[in-house]
């Protein structure tokens, strides 16, 4: 077999996906972490999950759902430049560009949604700064995203700790981007999800080593970390904190080694799943329900910007206080059937918020003519794992 030229330009130039090529996995597993979100919004959640205990199993969506929605967010970012084959040149240049004004829009939207003051920690904000400040790793390989990503998962915890004091002196706004959703915790997640975007996901292999890794990471990772510190909790009824706690606590938002390790591999065994999935025959009846999941995960923006809308106004009438635990989990499947429903009566399309932000983008950095056809680097190297 003759070694290929890294260099040399192939005889066809290949074309960027089009945006129409929507890789339904990765949709449904939006679907997945809005509604995991709903539910850490909506239900009380009891830490730590006890397996004996089913009260308890709505504390696995606690924290592992935005760690999902954080890796997704990795994935589109991959997505928009070039999939498996990183942009380079001027297509890079552009697509720079797009998603720095798509990460200034977001932020935007994150600071009107937290205006809104209702009881839950919008995270759109703190995605935006990162769409800014990982605007070089669109350029980066594999290896270097995932070597980032796992220093920034060695550091997170020190960082965090260190600024509780002061962010706790700031206002609510400040509070939302940097201390509920730490920036060096979730930049790691990005990463992640950016390294997992730039291999093959519609290769069954690839789709099957992430669940098994996933998968190995959270057992693993859970495992040492009840056997260390049981129960998990960061801080023990008021003792001092440990040094181990900084390492082996396994609560979420917390940002130790193990949360991190735990709540990324839960994110890639997600991901893992919902693509083996949606290379089954989809039209078939019994695969409904994964078909709204990939629905609503089509219009993940504009379904979590209007949810936090519903949540204000329920909140500020005074209706959320009156819920009982079995209302809570109504209201919760009721904000589930809800999303589903708008998601298969928009019939697929763009989300208007996606939609909008998207043209913005577009209209304010358009694609140079003379890179109409996409320049591409060489191809990315062998699978993520």
């Amino acid at each position: 077999m003759t070694a290929q030229d890294p260099n040399a330009r192939p005889a066809v130039m290949p074309t960027a996906p089009r945006p129409t090529s929507r890789l339904v996995g990765i949709d449904a597993a939006r679907g997945i972490a809005l509604f995991g979100m709903f539910a850490a919004h909506l239900v009380f959640v009891e830490e730590p999950v006890d397996w004996t205990e089913p009260t308890t199993w709505w504390s696995i969506v606690a924290g592992r759902s935005s760690v999902l929605f954080a890796t997704l967010a990795g994935v589109s970012l991959a997505l928009v430049t070039g999939r498996s084959h990183r942009f380079t040149g001027a297509a890079l240049s552009t697509a720079r560009k797009r998603v720095a004004i798509r990460g200034i829009l977001i932020f935007v939207l994150g600071i009107l949604l937290m205006l809104l003051e209702t009881p839950v920690a919008v995270i759109l904000s703190t995605y935006g700064l990162l769409f800014v400040a990982l605007l070089p790793a669109l350029s980066w390989p594999r290896r270097a995203l995932l070597l980032v990503a796992a220093g920034l998962a060695l550091v997170a915890m020190p960082i965090s700790f260190a600024s509780l004091t002061p962010l706790y002196a700031t206002g609510p706004i400040r509070q939302q981007i940097l201390l509920y959703y730490p920036l060096a915790t979730f930049a790691a997640y990005l990463l992640v999800g950016l390294a997992v975007g730039r291999s093959d996901l519609s290769s069954a292999r690839v789709l099957g080593r992430l669940l098994g890794l996933g998968f190995a990471m959270a057992l693993i990772a859970y495992s040492v970390g009840e056997a260390v510190l049981p129960g998990g909790r960061f801080y023990q009824s008021g003792a001092e904190v440990r040094l181990r706690d900084f390492v082996f606590a396994s609560e979420p938002h917390s940002s130790t080694l193990v949360d991190m390790v735990g709540s990324a591999g839960v994110a890639l065994a997600v991901i893992g799943v919902c693509g083996l999935l949606a290379r089954l025959r989809l039209a078939s009846p019994g695969m409904l329900p994964f078909r709204l999941l990939a629905r609503v995960g089509a219009l993940p923006l504009t379904i979590y910007s209007v949810h936090l809308v519903v949540i204000a106004f329920l909140f500020h009438s005074g209706f959320l206080d009156t819920l009982t635990r079995t209302g809570d989990i109504v209201v919760w499947v009721g904000f589930v059937g809800g999303s589903a429903l708008v998601a298969t009566l928009w019939g697929g399309r763009t989300g208007p918020f996606e939609r909008a932000i998207g043209g913005v983008a577009k209209r304010v950095a358009p694609a140079p003519r003379e890179v109409a056809a996409r320049q591409w680097a060489p191809p990315a190297g062998p699978p993520l794992v």
